[in-house]
C-alpha cells in the first residue's frame, strides 16, 4: 500500500472540499491518504512514514496580493524547508497540484523542485470555464493511455519556469498553447506537477482523476 500525505489549505480555494476528494480518487489507485493542514509536518518525523508528499494548498508570502496577507501569509521556515529536502533526499515523490506553483514564494530552491511558478503580474488564468485538454499519451507514463478531455476549471498560463520542461498535457488559449503537467526528478526524487483542480467540479472529470492516480503511482516509483 502507498502512503499519501496531503497537505492542505490557503485561500480562494475550498481545499477542505478537494482534500478529501483527491484523496477519494487515489484510494482508486491503492493509494492511502491521509490530510494535514498544519504545515509544521514538513519538518517532523512523522513526514517519513509517507510514500509520497500530495500539495493541494496554496500559502506564501503574498507579495503580489497584499489584501490576503493578514489570513493567509506564510513564510517557511528553514525547519521545514530541511523537512521537504530530506523527504526528497530519501527518494520519497512530490504530487504537485495547481495552487502549488503560488507556495512557499521566499524558498527559490522549492521554484526548482517543482520546475514553475506563478510570477505575479505575468501569471494568470481566464474566468472557470470548460478547456478542451490535448494529453500527449505517447510521451511518458504518467499519460500512457490517457485520452484526451475536456474540463471545467482554471487554465493556468503563463508560468514562469525554473528550466525546460516536457509537456505532458496542454490546452489553448488566446490562440497559444500551454502546459498544464509535466514530470521530473530532484536528486533521487520524482516529482509531478498537474496544474488542474481548482474546485469539485474539475475533480469530477474522469480523466483528470486517472491523471492524478497516474502521477501518484509514478512518482512512487509504480510506473516507468
Amino acid at each position: 500500500m502507498i502512503r499519501n500525505l496531503i497537505l492542505s489549505g490557503g485561500y480562494l480555494h475550498d481545499f477542505a472540499t478537494t482534500s478529501p476528494i483527491l484523496a477519494g480518487v487515489l484510494a482508486g489507485a491503492g493509494i492511502e491518504s491521509e490530510i494535514e493542514e498544519d504545515f509544521g509536518v514538513l519538518a517532523s518525523e512523522r513526514l517519513h512514514e509517507f510514500d509520497i508528499l500530495s500539495l493541494n494548498c496554496c500559502r506564501t508570502k503574498w507579495d503580489g496580493h497584499a489584501a490576503y496577507r493578514p489570513e493567509w501569509s506564510y513564510e517557511i521556515p528553514a525547519a521545514e524547508r530541511a523537512g521537504l529536502l530530506r523527504f526528497l533526499a530519501a527518494g520519497k515523490g512530490l504530487l504537485a497540484l495547481h495552487t502549488c506553483t503560488l507556495c512557499f514564494g521566499d524558498w527559490p530552491e522549492y521554484r526548482e523542485i517543482v520546475g514553475a511558478w506563478w510570477e505575479y503580474g505575468k501569471t494568470t488564468h481566464p474566468p472557470i470555464q470548460e478547456h478542451a485538454i490535448r494529453v500527449h499519451r505517447d510521451k511518458h507514463p504518467i499519460v500512457s493511455g490517457v485520452a484526451d478531455f475536456t474540463i471545467t476549471d482554471e487554465l493556468y498560463h503563463r508560468f514562469r519556469f525554473a528550466g525546460p520542461v516536457e509537456p505532458l498535457m496542454e490546452a489553448e488559449w488566446e490562440g497559444e498553447t500551454w502546459p498544464l503537467l509535466w514530470a521530473k526528478t530532484h536528486g533521487p526524487a520524482r516529482v509531478c506537477y498537474n496544474a488542474l483542480g481548482h474546485d469539485a467540479v474539475a475533480f469530477a472529470e474522469p480523466g483528470f482523476g486517472k491523471l492524478l492516480q497516474r502521477g501518484a503511482r509514478w512518482v512512487a516509483g509504480e510506473l516507468g
